[in-house]
């Protein structure tokens, strides 16, 4: 009889164990999830922490930082060349702008010295209104470049205007 109750609070202290383990790793389940939400939602370098000592919880708290880690190293690539794409776009638009003004300047000069009737004069103003067209795409594509650039950069203040 006394092996027979022996037997019994040995495993309801077995039973009673487990259920605290379970409780526990569920908490230490619950912290990391809460934590890894948090580190996704916000554009922070904190890792993620709990209070748990068990080891498969500290492993799995330590994988997760490190693939946020190498999360923040990517999007931080990614963020760099998006800036360097953009800065290439604005210096390219840039660089057309001048020739294509130039271009307009010889057109105009050229079509000085044709008669109005002629075929070259006709050719010569298909050549202006492309050359205007294109200087006008170009145009807008170097201030669409421009503002893209320096939107993320920019912060609104009030401005008197009288």
């Amino acid at each position: 009889m006394v092996y027979c109750v022996f037997a019994v609070v040995a495993f309801l202290a077995v039973v009673a164990a487990l259920v605290i383990k379970i409780f526990l790793l569920k908490k230490s389940a619950r912290e990391i999830r809460l934590e890894f939400s948090r580190r996704l939602s916000e554009d922070t370098n904190t890792l993620v922490s709990i209070s748990s000592r068990d080891k498969d919880m500290r492993a799995l708290a330590d994988n997760i930082n490190g693939q946020l880690k190498l999360l923040r190293e990517k999007r931080h690539r990614y963020e760099q060349g998006d800036f360097e794409l953009k800065q290439a776009v604005v210096n390219v638009s840039h660089d057309l702008r001048t020739p294509l003004t130039a271009i307009c300047g010889y057109l105009d000069l050229l079509g000085k010295r044709l008669e109005s009737g002629s075929d070259e004069a006709r050719y010569l103003g298909i050549i202006r209104e492309r050359t205007e067209a294109l200087k006008e795409l170009t145009e807008e594509l170097f201030k669409y470049s421009a503002f893209t650039t320096t939107e993320d950069n920019e912060t609104s203040e009030r401005v008197c205007l009288n």
